[in-house]
């Protein structure tokens, strides 16, 4: 378990990582298996919020959760390049942040936006590739006793075998034409936290305030989708 955070982040964009996720990995439809981990991490650790999290192109993509805020809950993901998780993926080792308004390297967006102090956070890996991160987080200040980080481990290793299981049979993609499509893939699979933030504040599930909270998350996303002038 480490406190320091990796300055190296340039494996976020491997692309044999980035070709390890496919349909079954980014399902918006809730797992019953990975949320009960998330489920069980909350009752053992005793902080408000856990997440299966994938840390793919753009967005970090929450697989299974408990306790998101409503617009997070409604767009199951946000920027990459603000989350936590990016750093135990791209350190390929579990990370304690005791508190995040200490920590002068994490990004502040979170931070604020959402007033996360304490995260624990566990490798997960599909085919061999560190692909997001199991971890639980609060609002105040928090440690964690080592039984409790064992026993968060192995909730993180049942979600890493429940992971591989969804991923089958996937291979990564063998030539031009393939990496393209999947490319393109990724693409429309990632825009869709963007597309049901939209929905859940049209149909009314969203007040103003939390959907521009949610845009904040998604703020890369929603530029990269923009029309071209």
């Amino acid at each position: 378990m480490s406190d320091k955070l990796p300055t190296d982040l340039s494996s976020l964009d491997d692309r044999s990582r980035l070709n390890t996720f496919e349909g079954a990995l980014l399902d918006r439809a809730p797992d019953p298996e990975l949320e009960r981990l998330v489920t069980r991490a909350v009752e053992l650790s005793g902080f408000p919020i856990a997440l299966v999290s994938l840390v793919v192109d753009q967005i970090q993509f929450f697989r299974a959760h408990v306790g998101l805020p409503p617009d997070l809950t409604a767009s199951l993901a946000t920027d990459r390049c603000t989350s936590f998780c990016q750093f135990v993926v791209a350190g390929d080792s579990p990370l304690r942040v005791e508190d995040a308004t200490r920590e002068p390297a994490l990004p502040t967006d979170l931070v604020e936006r959402y007033g996360i102090r304490a995260y624990v956070g566990f490798p997960l890996r599909v085919k061999g590739k560190t692909v997001g991160s199991f971890c639980v987080i609060d609002v105040k200040p928090g440690r964690l006793g080592p039984e409790q980080l064992e026993e968060l481990s192995e909730l993180a290793q049942a979600a890493s075998a429940r992971l591989e299981s969804l991923a089958g049979r996937w291979a990564p993609p063998r030539d031009a034409r393939e990496e393209q499509s999947h490319k393109a893939w990724m693409a429309v699979a990632e825009s869709q936290s963007l597309v049901s933030l939209s929905e859940q504040f049209a149909s009314g599930r969203l007040s103003f305030e939390e959907f521009q909270r949610g845009l904040g998350a998604l703020a890369t996303l929603a530029g990269a989708l923009e029309p071209k002038r």
